[in-house]
């Protein structure tokens, strides 16, 4: 299984993955999606991390030093900077992918479309693009390549 989904999706879909109310198949399903999910935010994190290590003020260690709020403060003369290739790398698209089990796409579709807690803001955003990664990985499939 191969779901696209853009960076900025990452942060938000843990936490709504997590929040699902499944018993039995579907929580099984879900906690092999949220595997996939995980490595691609882990993947995210360390970028992000390195992209603060070229634009943001360094402790002695050469870590970015965190600010009274728990953020980090960017140079001054690179704030223009950062925030476009921050950008970038969250308009970047990230693979889920592993193998999991046959069918497993089916059941995640199945899942979200039968979720039935509201959705607002970012979480409505997010539900909307994994169902259509989801249905364009199950096009792909039905086309002729493998979905497993």
């Amino acid at each position: 299984m191969k779901i696209k989904l853009q960076n900025k999706f990452l942060p938000t879909l843990i936490p709504l993955l997590q929040g699902m109310k499944l018993k039995g198949e579907q929580s099984r399903a879900r906690s092999k999606f949220l595997a996939l999910a995980m490595t691609a935010y882990y993947s995210l994190h360390d970028s992000e991390i390195e992209l603060l290590k070229e634009y943001a003020i360094l402790d002695k260690l050469g870590e970015p030093l965190s600010d009274k709020e728990g953020g980090f403060t960017i140079k001054e003369d690179c704030l223009q900077e950062y925030f476009t290739e921050r950008g970038k790398l969250f308009s970047e698209v990230a693979e889920l992918q592993g193998a999991t089990y046959t069918k497993h796409i089916e059941l995640m579709r199945r899942i979200l479309l039968d979720y039935d807690e509201e959705l607002c803001s970012d979480n409505a955003a997010l539900y909307d693009a994994l169902l259509d990664a989801i249905e364009n990985e199950m096009e792909v499939c039905e086309n002729g390549k493998s979905c497993d």
